[in-house]
């Protein structure tokens, strides 16, 4: 009889490696999500690299099992948790530390604006929310956060035009959505006049708790992986590669 953790058993599992174990010891393996940058479309890969590896060498590993938008795309590694964006890697920070247990390591393009951006730019994050039912004062975010760049004086109407094309959201959806200045969790709302960079502090990635909040229903279904909603929280496929 076996004995683990208090409890008996006459079952011994186990597990027939690809490799010697040896090797496999002094290897990590990493579960990145790669989102495409114009299809509709996530997959979820196993990269597997030295533990001495850079995120640099996971994303060239990545670009070798994805379809790219043109062949000298340029990738980040994002780290989510609970649809924020918290870290933005470096590309020659170590993988050994890297945990993905609990936070969702995420592989995208650099959109092309981002590269150029002038001395007024912002580059703001941008998630979806709701109202919390038991606090109206607090919100949830749900769906997948981004990225977005704003113009020195480009008011929330031209914003909203840029977001409604980049999620693809129907007009008699999208007309129903609000959109907030965020702050620790409190909203402030725009209207379609108000020039948005005003409430954003410069800083290259923002700080994750000062967003754009677009406020809308969640509809997709209840799933127990952030990877299994699409990026802008409506369904899409997801394929999952080892």
């Amino acid at each position: 009889m076996l004995i683990h953790y208090n409890q008996t058993s006459d079952i011994l599992y186990y597990e027939v490696l690809d490799i010697p174990l040896p090797e496999l010891q002094a290897l990590k393996t990493l579960k990145v999500t790669y989102h495409h940058a114009t299809k509709d479309e996530v997959s979820v890969h196993s990269i597997r690299l030295p533990k001495n590896s850079t995120v640099g060498d996971v994303l060239n590993d990545i670009k070798t099992k994805v379809e790219l938008s043109h062949p000298n795309a340029e990738l980040r590694l994002l780290e989510v948790f609970y649809h924020k964006i918290y870290k933005v890697f470096a590309p020659n920070e170590k993988i050994e530390n890297i945990n993905d247990q609990y936070w969702t390591l995420r592989a995208e393009e650099v959109p092309d604006e981002e590269k150029n951006l002038g001395p007024f730019d912002r580059l703001i994050h941008v998630y979806h929310f709701t109202k919390d039912t038991q606090n109206q004062t607090q919100v949830q975010n749900f769906g997948e956060p981004f990225f977005m760049v704003i113009r020195e004086d480009e008011t929330l109407s031209s914003i909203k035009e840029r977001i409604q094309r980049k999620l693809k959201v129907p007009d008699e959806d999208f007309s129903k959505w609000k959109f907030a200045y965020i702050s620790l969790g409190r909203p402030d709302y725009f209207e379609d006049s108000d020039t948005v960079a005003l409430k954003f502090q410069r800083n290259m990635y923002g700080a994750w708790e000062q967003y754009l909040g677009l406020e809308h229903p969640d509809t997709a279904p209840r799933k127990a992986h952030t990877i299994n909603q699409n990026r802008h929280s409506f369904e899409r496929p997801v394929k999952i590669y080892n």
